[in-house]
């Protein structure tokens, strides 16, 4: 049995989409939902679409962090003694038969403890940091199953033992959660691999850059938390910073550069200013 564990806060706009694709999945599945406290008609939307659908089990949460939601959900699957265990956003929508094609490659590789599901990113929205923000998520989806050293990608789809030797999610760190149970586990000598062989779509809404640099300064603000609860924290934070991103050097990165030169400039413009954001926040603010 899989289990799903999905997190959503006023997401009333876009979660049909999110469920239909779970529904149309032919793989058993047992999905629990945690709001975390929306205001809008989220958790009212949810209920509606799977009234008469078993597999899907709401539970709503006083507003806290995404982190908290993420394991009272995880928590909760555990009791249900599922073996593996996908960790999925509200904005993600699934590919045809993704439970499935992921179920046959762990049974065919044993030794592999988890897999980076790889996100095609969207946005139904033409402004230009919403297509910067596009471009910029997808330059993480290159042609090979291997992770680099620095990768930041969080792996989502666990055997649910593997999860549990990694030390799971930590909600008390609030920023970059999702990402330490893959640096942990990649640590400890486990093995993730990139499913090259799926996706998911990442509906990226519309970004404007001051929500997305005022979003990302209270990640940093809060980060310390993460750095602290880590052995060798801030060391493993400055060898993934930005532009030290193997990912980003890719021969397949470097030809979309090319071919998208406004959008690549964007990136690399977002990267500069979210950069001092961090050094402010993780350097100065710590010493002061």
């Amino acid at each position: 049995m899989i289990g799903i564990a999905m997190s959503t806060y006023q997401n009333e706009a876009i979660i049909e989409e999110t469920i239909r694709s779970l529904q149309a999945q032919a793989s058993p599945f047992r999905c629990i939902i945690a709001d975390d406290g929306s205001t809008d008609q989220t958790v009212e939307t949810i209920r509606r679409l799977t009234q008469h659908d078993e597999r899907f089990e709401v539970i709503a949460l006083p507003h806290g962090e995404r982190g908290i939601a993420r394991k009272t959900a995880i928590d909760r699957l555990k009791a249900l003694d599922v073996e593996y265990l996908y960790i999925i956003d509200s904005d993600m929508v699934l590919s045809d038969d993704l439970l499935k094609s992921c179920l046959l490659y762990l049974e065919a590789h044993p030794y592999i403890g988890a897999l980076v599901i790889p996100e095609q990113a969207y946005s139904d929205h033409s402004n230009f940091f919403s297509q910067v923000k596009v471009f910029e998520r997808n330059l993480f989806n290159i042609p090979t199953d291997q992770l680099d050293a620095n990768s930041i990608e969080a792996a989502r789809f666990w055997r649910l033992d593997a999860y549990v030797t990694s030390g799971e999610i930590d909600p008390t760190q609030i920023s970059f959660e999702e990402t330490q149970p893959t640096i942990r586990y990649l640590e400890q000598g486990g093995q993730i691999r990139r499913a090259t062989f799926t996706f998911v779509r990442h509906n990226e809404k519309q970004v404007e850059l001051t929500d997305l640099l005022q979003k990302k300064r209270y990640y940093f603000d809060v980060m310390p938390t993460t750095l602290q609860n880590e052995d060798g924290g801030l060391a493993k934070a400055l060898q993934r910073w930005y532009f030290f991103r193997p990912v980003l050097y890719h021969k397949t990165n470097l030809k979309k550069y090319v071919r998208h030169p406004l959008l690549a400039a964007g990136v690399i413009y977002m990267y500069i200013r979210l950069s001092f954001i961090g050094v402010e926040s993780l350097v100065f603010k710590r010493v002061s």
